[in-house]
């Protein structure tokens, strides 16, 4: 029990900061232009024969032998204070070129989401979406790529971004996959602001800090949870002074080692996180293979356990059987889930944007007003 209290005051420490963290920085800044491209969106081709030697794509001038032979197309996008070899990129572009025949796109719009500016950040996204939208829709309609080969993965704003893409796209994605889609400014949004399952003909997602950086709600057509709860293996660790955004960047970092892992990581479904917590899942429910390989067949929500340690996956989980001490609960499915709009905090939220316009002025008002409230979300350099 004490230990438990422990991880809890831990994660709710690390989720308070100052809330005016960057609205007078010279540094921030929105970009108000509406054209694509962008010179602070820049996208980086990347093969086995390029790997060190990356071509920069023009998506207005596309060159069709830059993906001969035709591969599956892995579009990777980062962070908050992130740039191309950043999370997730530090870690799934190279698990992906050593394992799978693809060509990997980076994303590099890190002059859009520098430290300190998260707020002017999320205002950013709707044209970092436009002009990967501008790429996405070129490589489509000149045959350069077949649509089936593409899948894009987002993780933390670039989850977001992966969802606001897919609102100025011609086709629906095949694949998105979303890991652990920032929470700060995107609670309250319209689904057209953040990711959500009808964004791609299938959406999974990981949520690894889900009191945190990250959201807790379901967001794809089937969902993982790593470690419900406040920190992950190791990162107390790791990280002791923010143990948050190790459980955040646990994400990206899970994702890659299931791309080659030997014995996968499996989740076990349950209706929702609510019954999770009180120890009311049924342990004969179906598993499902978390992280690359997941079945698209898959829907709803599974949770799991991993090492502390690379490579972190622990394989399927054994099957016993709980029915007659769930029979004690008289448990129905129909009332075991949660509505999808509740969102458990540690604390108040931030001040939600419900456009993409960002009114400094305006949220610095909010923000003074709530500067003695405690925030579900720090706004110190991290890999958001």
């Amino acid at each position: 029990m004490k230990s438990s209290l422990f991880l809890l005051l831990a994660a709710f420490c690390g989720s308070i900061a100052n809330p005016l963290l960057g609205l007078v920085d010279p540094a921030c800044f929105v970009d108000r232009s509406v054209e694509c491209p962008n010179s602070n969106v820049t996208f980086w081709l990347y093969s086995n024969s390029t790997r060190d030697t990356p071509v920069q794509l023009d998506p207005l001038e596309l060159n069709p032998w830059d993906f001969q032979p035709p591969r599956p197309v892995k579009i990777l996008l980062h962070g908050y204070t992130g740039h191309r070899d950043f999370a997730p990129n530090n870690h799934i572009r190279p698990a992906l070129l050593d394992n799978e025949d693809v060509y990997v796109i980076s994303i590099d719009y890190g002059p859009l989401v520098r430290y300190p500016c998260y707020m002017q950040a999320v205002s950013n996204l709707p044209l970092v979406s436009r002009c990967l939208a501008q790429l996405i829709n070129n490589l489509l309609e000149r045959g350069i790529v077949q649509h089936e080969l593409l899948h894009v993965i987002g993780f933390s704003l670039g989850g977001q971004v992966a969802g606001q893409t897919a609102n100025y796209l011609k086709r629906k994605l095949k694949r998105i996959t979303g890991l652990d889609p920032a929470k700060p400014l995107f609670i309250l949004g319209s689904n057209s602001r953040r990711l959500d399952p009808g964004d791609a003909e299938f959406v999974d997602v990981i949520h690894t800090d889900t009191l945190g950086r990250g959201m807790m709600r379901p967001m794809g057509h089937v969902d993982f949870y790593p470690n419900f709860g406040p920190l992950q293996p190791g990162c107390l660790d790791e990280n002791p002074s923010d143990p948050g955004s190790c459980n955040h960047e646990r994400a990206p970092r899970f994702y890659a080692k299931s791309i080659n892992s030997s014995v996968g990581f499996w989740g076990r479904q349950c209706s929702s996180w609510l019954i999770h917590i009180f120890g009311l899942c049924s342990t004969q429910a179906q598993q499902a293979l978390m992280g690359y390989h997941v079945s698209e067949d898959m829907s709803g929500s599974f949770f799991l356990k991993t090492k502390s340690d690379p490579p972190y996956a622990m394989g399927k989980l054994e099957d016993t059987d709980n029915s007659k001490y769930l029979a004690k609960f008289r448990l129905n499915q129909k009332h075991n889930e949660i509505d999808n709009d509740f969102e458990l905090e540690l604390s108040e939220s931030l001040p939600e944007l419900e456009d993409n316009e960002l009114d400094t002025d305006e949220l610095e008002k909010q923000l003074i007003w709530q500067e003695q409230e405690a925030l579900d979300e720090p706004l110190f350099k991290s890999s958001l």
